[in-house]
């Protein structure tokens, strides 16, 4: 098997994992097009080997001609059974090789919205590649697809296969003592926060508006993660007359094992987060989630959590307020549903079998 995938930032290192770990018994190979060498990375994809090809993110433009090449060699030297793609860079790049080698299946994974909106990629895997198998991340993004692609259904070329996270992580997970001591928070602190890139689709500004309608000198507002919107979110904060109140805690390896250090997690993502794993890190760690209810998110819910209209800041208030009136044991009584759904439907066990049940993959075992 070869795991192609445009780089290893956000979630991409636990979504090569959780594919790794679908064809555990199988010989794996991941390529990152993009991104320098890192040993962490490696330890925490796993699989047989990793492949960095360091590409510049410009040279990831266009028709990709070094990445093409260097891929013909690697193809040149070894068959691939299965070829996963991530995004659509890596999709091209796969269609491509599968001109000049024989691979018996390729899996294209949609993680965003509006992926083939762009006539060019619609027809590559409609028409011109119709060896490509597209696996969508929600419900929502293979709507999305069919939109764009719509032979893809009658022809048994589209199916949904959620990310999933390692549900052994919750015996790694820091307990609310660690976590708010690496992250210097009390110990009485009732803390509404939030984990995730500060980049626009997150909608940050949402979450602290919302947070600033509250007035509660008691609360914190905790936000993990690093972008290039932090110094617009701390000047927000500041107008705002909440920065004394709001930490911005930057980058942390693992930051899922933190999760614990909150009382109240938010998603106030806009309508491009088409998915969401933080979700599920923090229903794992049985902790209850308000978002905000774009349709990605609201799949991965399934019905659990509490959600607020996308962009509210007055809505948002409303539903954190309730929440923070309910006692830690009210609290962690609300999200028995979310760590329940998490437990049966987003594990690495049951991921296996959702995608070697694709009829395409049922074809290669057989074989």
């Amino acid at each position: 098997m070869l795991q192609i995938c445009h780089g290893y930032s956000g979630p991409f290192v636990t979504v090569c994992n959780q594919y790794v770990s679908a064809f555990s018994e199988h010989d794996v190979t991941t390529i990152f097009l993009k991104g320098q060498r890192q040993e962490e990375v490696t330890a925490n994809v796993g699989g047989n080997r990793i492949i960095f090809l360091e590409q510049e993110k410009s040279s990831l433009r266009g028709i990709k001609l070094g990445s093409i090449w260097q891929l013909c060699k690697l193809f040149q030297s070894n068959h691939y059974d299965v070829v996963i793609a991530h995004r659509y860079k890596a999709i091209y790049l796969a269609g491509i090789m599968s001109y000049f080698f024989s691979i018996p299946v390729i899996l294209g994974v949609a993680h965003e919205l509006e992926v083939f909106r762009r006539r060019t990629r619609s027809l590559f895997v409609s028409f011109w590649r119709r060896n490509i198998v597209v696996v969508a991340v929600s419900e929502t993004v293979s709507r999305n697809v069919a939109r764009y692609c719509k032979s893809l259904l009658p022809q048994n070329r589209l199916f949904t296969l959620p990310n999933v996270i390692d549900l052994a992580e919750e015996g790694h997970l820091l307990s609310r003592a660690e976590a708010r001591q690496q992250l210097g928070l009390k110990e009485n602190d009732c803390v509404i926060g939030s984990i995730g890139r500060l980049v626009a689709k997150k909608r940050h500004e949402v979450l602290i508006k919302g947070f600033a309608e509250l007035a509660n000198q008691r609360l914190k507002l905790l936000i993990v993660g690093e972008g290039p919107r932090r110094k617009e979110l701390q000047e927000l904060a500041e107008k705002l007359g909440v920065e004394q109140q709001v930490v911005f805690a930057g980058f942390h390896a693992r930051a899922n094992r933190l999760v614990k250090a909150i009382d109240i997690f938010v998603l106030s993502s806009g309508e491009e987060e088409a998915f969401g794993i933080v979700i599920l890190e923090a229903m794992l760690g049985k902790i209850p989630v308000v978002s905000s209810d774009v349709s990605g998110p609201v799949d991965v819910l399934g019905g659990t959590g509490t959600l607020f209209c996308q962009g509210d800041t007055v809505d948002l208030a409303n539903r954190l307020a309730f929440l923070v009136k309910q006692t830690d044991d009210e609290r962690k009584r609300s999200a028995e549903a979310g760590y329940i759904r998490v437990k049966q439907e987003f594990g690495y066990e049951s991921f296996r079998k959702k995608v070697w049940s694709l009829p395409d993959l049922q074809q290669v075992l057989i074989e």
